[in-house]
């Protein structure tokens, strides 16, 4: 089992950043956890990893129903008849404790609040086709996915799908109200969160698993939203301000409500960053984290000490550019702009919540998605690329569909396969968080912050085996071992020290294999 830390332990680790407090994890040792020859073959065959980090769909959400076409096992809804396990029956269950007899489903949802379904999973296509863009966004908030997962029974997802208004500390529960019932009382149901798309509806995703690597023991770094997964994707961390003010902090024994601060200051709930161009909402850039106190080290800080060429393409960045240098309240028209359109969403971007953001802008490492691709025809792609879609490429549930966002990462695989990277570029496909949307597997414990709900991840490259489910425990810090791994970078923290490198699924034995996507 793995080690579960305190908040403080964990804290202390992080203060202890990548000097005493890593003292005892040389790369060597950390090296040492995966396969030599795969080690040996990833430095000697992949020059540029891509990360494609899409939005807010959990494992069984996308892969649920994913029938391996050679029968190789995969930790899914699918009994040993290749039918939805019974074992799900009835397993959500209401402010009593009491299974639901059928799904409750919010008027939001007219096509699903017309059917009476039993409380169990169920194919979503025919009520919310995968091209289709509906407004439903569960929930997916920092205590909220604890209290859903349950101590890993993994049963109130349903119950507390879906916030009840705005949360004011005024009207809080009474502090002896069992936490359960309080967080109960903050939320409504949605029996929509245990729908599955099948093959039909993601053809492309599921065939990629067929061809490449599918992770299904991967999970999101953080209990939580897009912001502080984006920090852990960038950092094995979240930021922290130590003036955040105590109305927006969640007091000690209240671990059931939704404010963007923990006690300790720490962001848990997405906030919009202070610099840059950014979300005009004074309110909430009012309480927004300090740039000045994430002065902690990222992994752009490790690739551009270790003269490793990297960039962060986000779609809309053009569009954002001129507000690149600007201060949300700085003099003049500042930074706060609106961008009603969603083609660039500021909460998505990791890095523009550091210290240094300036300093990533000047040296050319933020880039629009339009850049990513000529830059891969020209030849010049990094050799660490982060790829961020806008609201309606992401998968977002109320921004995007499914589809829409299968087709931005096909164009993007496509553009890929038809240049000369391609035997040199190793491909990770996964999500910032799982959206609120159930899954069946416990997160394993780890610290206090996580990881959380298992999302989907797809390794794509030339030297992947082929049709590989990997069932090692994963989260998004893997992504950064990964990279520390490849370009020999120590760890920035215990997260990412302790994590999966994900290089199970490499094979570098044979030759180079070519692009199977294109001929789907």
């Amino acid at each position: 089992m793995m080690q579960h830390w305190s908040r403080r332990q964990f804290l202390q680790a992080l203060g202890a950043g990548s000097a005493a407090g890593l003292a005892c994890h040389p790369l060597s040792a950390l090296a040492a956890a995966e396969n030599s020859d795969q080690i040996a073959g990833l430095r000697q065959h992949i020059r540029h990893i891509v990360v494609i980090y899409q939005e807010n769909r959990s494992f069984d959400h996308y892969f649920g129903a994913y029938r391996h076409p050679r029968g190789a096992a995969v930790a899914n809804l699918l009994g040993p008849d290749g039918k939805i396990s019974a074992a799900f029956d009835n397993l959500q269950k209401n402010p009593a404790g009491i299974p639901y007899s059928t799904l409750p489903m919010p008027e939001e949802l007219p096509s699903l609040q017309r059917s009476l379904l039993p409380n169990r999973p169920f194919a979503v296509g025919p009520y919310v086709a995968a091209d289709q863009n509906i407004p439903w966004d569960p929930a997916h908030l920092f205590f909220r996915m604890q209290r859903e997962a349950n101590g890993g029974k993994m049963d109130r997802f349903v119950g507390m799908a879906l916030s009840k208004g705005h949360f004011s500390l005024d009207h809080a529960p009474v502090s002896d109200v069992d936490s359960m019932q309080a967080a109960y009382s903050v939320s409504r149901p949605s029996g929509a969160v245990l729908g599955y798309y099948t093959r039909q509806d993601l053809p492309f995703y599921h065939a990629l698993a067929d061809h490449y690597v599918l992770f299904d023991h991967f999970h999101q770094a953080m209990f939580g939203g897009s912001t502080g997964n984006a920090l852990f994707l960038a950092a094995a961390r979240t930021c922290q301000d130590p003036k955040a003010p105590r109305e927006w902090r969640v007091p000690k024994d209240m671990s059931y409500v939704d404010l963007p601060y923990d006690q300790a200051g720490y962001l848990i709930n997405n906030l919009p960053p202070l610099q840059g161009p950014t979300d005009a909402i004074p309110e909430k850039l009012a309480i927004a984290p300090d740039p000045a106190a994430q002065d902690f080290a990222n992994i752009g800080d490790r690739l551009d000490a270790a003269g490793v060429p990297w960039a962060w393409y986000q779609e809309g960045w053009d569009r954002v550019k001129p507000w690149a240098m600007k201060d949300a309240f700085g003099p003049g028209d500042g930074s706060a702009i609106v961008d009603s359109g969603g083609l660039y969403v500021p909460h998505h971007n990791p890095f523009q919540y550091f210290a240094r953001w300036k300093t990533y802008v000047r040296g050319g490492h933020l880039r629009d998605v339009t850049d990513f691709f000529g830059d891969v025809q020209a030849g010049r792609l990094p050799a660490v690329s982060f790829l961020k879609a806008s609201a309606s490429h992401n998968e977002h549930p109320a921004d995007s569909a499914p589809r829409w966002g299968m087709d931005y990462v096909q164009g993007i695989l496509n553009s890929l396969a038809k240049s000369p990277a391609w035997p040199h570029t190793l491909v990770l496909i996964t999500y910032d968080e799982g959206g609120g949307f159930w899954d069946h597997v416990p997160p394993p414990a780890r610290d206090y912050f996580g990881p959380g709900t298992r999302v989907p991840a797809l390794l794509v490259s030339a030297w992947a085996r082929p049709g590989y489910v990997d069932h090692r425990i994963a989260d998004t810090t893997s992504i950064l071992r990964l990279i520390e791994t490849r370009f020999q970078l120590p760890p920035l923290n215990e997260r990412d020290a302790a994590a999966y490198a994900l290089t199970d699924g490499l094979d570098f034995s044979g030759k180079v294999r070519d692009p199977a996507f294109t001929f789907i």
